[in-house]
């Protein structure tokens, strides 16, 4: 799980909260998507993290084995598990691959605005673990990409959930709750 922001760091952006819920929302347009219940949000969350973490830890061994294509899916797998959960933390569930991508891409507009170089690496995770999705069916890339993709991804979930997950540290809620 990733560290905690220190009190200095999210003193920084005291409106983390209302605009992570903001382009969420923003995101938030797709017939599978659900408002989900303020007293199953945490647990729907911690689920959601959970799968993510069995997806990383998997993810790491398929590396290990030289099976690049499982561990390609299980990249992304945990990438979109980290943004449910993130959607989650703001009561709303997502379901589509369009609005996980949209949500993500999304984050990492909002991040750029305070960190240009947070954002440019949540940019850089998401199309890594989309391309890595697409090696699982086409089988099209290098092995030494989805290696380094598998890096960028995991940096990129860390620094998702350092920056907007609510039950890791930033302290921030959505207005209203």
């Amino acid at each position: 799980m990733a560290a905690k922001h220190s009190d200095s760091e999210s003193s920084g952006n005291k409106d983390v909260g209302r605009d992570t819920a903001a382009v969420i929302r923003a995101a938030f347009r797709m017939p599978s998507d659900a408002e989900i219940a303020p007293g199953n949000a945490f647990n729907t969350a911690q689920n959601y993290r959970r799968i993510m973490d069995d997806y990383r830890e998997h993810g790491r061994r398929y590396l290990a084995s030289g099976d690049y294509r499982q561990a390609a899916e299980k990249n992304w797998g945990a990438f979109a598990e980290s943004v449910k959960a993130i959607a989650a933390d703001y009561g709303m569930k997502i379901s589509s691959h369009g609005a996980i991508v949209s949500v993500a891409g999304r984050l990492s507009s909002l991040a750029v605005q305070d960190d240009p170089a947070a954002g440019a690496l949540l940019r850089q995770g998401l199309d890594s673990a989309r391309s890595l999705h697409q090696h699982f069916y086409e089988d099209d890339l290098p092995d030494e990409n989805v290696i380094y993709s598998a890096g960028v991804v995991a940096e990129a979930i860390d620094l998702m959930q350092q920056r907007f997950g609510l039950d890791v540290g930033n302290g921030a809620a959505p207005e209203g709750e």
